[in-house]
Order: C-alpha cells, then sequence, then structure tokens
C-alpha cells in the first residue's frame, strides 16, 4: 500500500520508528553523559560514536547504536550504581537474568522495550554499551584474546534458546543446516554450559589479573587491532556531539588510524547499514518476556 505520495507505508513506518529510536538513543546517551559527570565517572567514546564525534560530530547517519570506552576502576565504579540510578535509567549487566553480552555492560532507559535476538531472551531497551579496557602486556594479549574469545564463543552458544515452533518453521522452510545448527546448540552446547561458565570465568581472572603498558579491549570485533597505547587514553577531550559535549580520548587519531586506517573516508553506500537486530521494540512502555511471547503468538 501506498500513499498519495507514492511512498510505501511500510517505508515511511520504519523512517519513523529509526527517527524516534535514534532521537531517543540520544535522550540516553544525554542522560548517561549527566550521570557519569554527575558522579565522576570517566568514559571515552568508542568505535563508530567516535568516528561519529570525529567527523560528523554527532551520530553516524545509518548508526543505530553509541559506544564507550571505561578503564577498569571507572567501570568497577559505574556498575556499582546498578540498582541506583535516578529516573527512568539503570544499569544492566550479567548479575540480571539472561543476559547473555557475558562483561559487557548496558546503561539502559527502564521506560523502552528492546529485545534484540530472538534466541536470547533478554529485555534491555534503548541503551548505550559500556566496553572495559583492561591493563595487559601487548606481547601476551594476543594470546589472552584468543583464548577469551574461544570461551565466551562457547558459552554464548550454550546460552540460545531455540523454540519447538523455530525447529518446526525450519523444517518447514528446508532450512537444515541452521536446523542441525540449533539441535547443536541445544543438546551438546547447552549441557555443558557449566563447564563453558566456568572456562569463561577462569579467562576473566587472567585479564583482571594480567599487567602491562597496553589497554586492551577483550569484547571488540576488531581483535588485534584493540590493543591499544595506554598514552592515548592519558586524557580526555571534549567534542561536540550533537547537542552534547562528550569524552574523547587523547589519541583519538591513532585509535581509530589503527582500527580503521583511513576513519575520515565515507565508506561506499552499499556499507552503510546498521548490524544490530531489533526483535522486538517498544519507545514508550516496558514489556516482560512473557507480554512479549503472547503478543507475537497472536500477530505472527
Amino acid at each position: 500500500m501506498v500513499d498519495t505520495f507514492g511512498h510505501n507505508f511500510s517505508d515511511v513506518i520504519m523512517e519513523k520508528t529509526e527517527l524516534l529510536f535514534k532521537n531517543k538513543l540520544l535522550e540516553t546517551f544525554a542522560a548517561f553523559d549527566s550521570f557519569c559527570k554527575t558522579h565522576h565517572i570517566q568514559y571515552f567514546a568508542a568505535y563508530g560514536t567516535l568516528i561519529g564525534a570525529v567527523r560528523h560530530h554527532g551520530l553516524i547517519p545509518w548508526d543505530d547504536d553509541i559506544d564507550v570506552w571505561m578503564l577498569p576502576s571507572d567501570y568497577e565504579k559505574f556498575r556499582s550504581y546498578r540498582g541506583q540510578v535516578e529516573g527512568h535509567y539503570d544499569i544492566m549487566d550479567d548479575r540480571d537474568e539472561n543476559y547473555w553480552l557475558l562483561s559487557l555492560a548496558k546503561f539502559v532507559d527502564t521506560d523502552t522495550t528492546l529485545w534484540e535476538t530472538e534466541h536470547f531472551p533478554c529485555v534491555t531497551g534503548v541503551y548505550i554499551d559500556i566496553f572495559k579496557l583492561d591493563f595487559c602486556d601487548a606481547q601476551k594479549a594476543v594470546a589472552l584474546r584468543k583464548a577469551y574469545d574461544d570461551a565466551s564463543y562457547r558459552l554464548t552458544y550454550a546460552m540460545m534458546q531455540h523454540t519447538g515452533g523455530q525447529f518446526i518453521q525450519l523444517l518447514k522452510q528446508g532450512q537444515f543446516r541452521q536446523f542441525f545448527n540449533y539441535l547443536k546448540d541445544t543438546f551438546y552446547h547447552r549441557p555443558h554450559y557449566k563447564k563453558y561458565l566456568k572456562a569463561y570465568n577462569d579467562c576473566l581472572e587472567d585479564i583482571q589479573h594480567a599487567s602491562g603498558e597496553a589497554l586492551v579491549s577483550f569484547d571488540g570485533l576488531y581483535r588485534e587491532k584493540e590493543v591499544f597505547q595506554k598514552d592515548w587514553f592519558k586524557d580526555v577531550i571534549q567534542m561536540s556531539f550533537e547537542d552534547l559535549d562528550i569524552m574523547v580520548p587523547n589519541g583519538y587519531h591513532e585509535i581509530l588510524t589503527q582500527l580503521y586506517g583511513d576513519y575520515m573516508k565515507v565508506p561506499p553506500v552499499e556499507k552503510q547499514v546498521s548490524h544490530h537486530n531489533h526483535y522486538f521494540l517498544d519507545l514508550t512502555r516496558r514489556w516482560t518476556i512473557g507480554e512479549i511471547r503472547d503478543y507475537k503468538k497472536c500477530h505472527n
């Protein structure tokens, strides 16, 4: 169906939803920034958020998330305020039920509902991702990162939950490879959950006891590129981001060059896409998992 201007209604609705989501995301970032400054917690804009600050002075137009780094002491101080954040915000981490992002913390708008991936039944809300930077010896960081990736990979698959309806749907659609992958998650990985969790916690302990002149983001996507020089995070620079002045690491140029190369070059149109899932989204109120499942049953 199209409107009188020739727009497809579904496209118009999607565009409006994306705009509302980005506005809510920026509102959440403003609350996070204010919270950190009030409690003297230092953060650094990270990844696409850092590119956005430097290249666009705000969100990258096709981006739909905000990431920051924190040094260990600030990260633990931040987590200590879980359940004590004023207003309709809170902190989520691995202490929350079914939280599957392991050592990644989130600053969440609790008046919104976001269930990102169907196979991980965890409701967050519009959020800011907080990545911890750990001190480590640059030479040891690569081996530690490999061990951490292996452990977190297995644990993540053990946490996946697949329903009978999903198995039936895959068979009907002839998606047999995915069907057998789900079987593997359910009958091989899940029974080993406790073993995988122990291996993961052992890796975390090794990371926590490590020391050195490098700073490493073990939860980032760029592996060996995320071994940073400590001096690049020595100071904070205030940089404009939409209507905010946010915290940016003093070595932002070196960091972004190491991660992305020529970060000021805008990628081709086909690569200007978001990489995040929104299995269920409501920007107006909080839903429970049970309420969402009932809604999905009635509307699918």
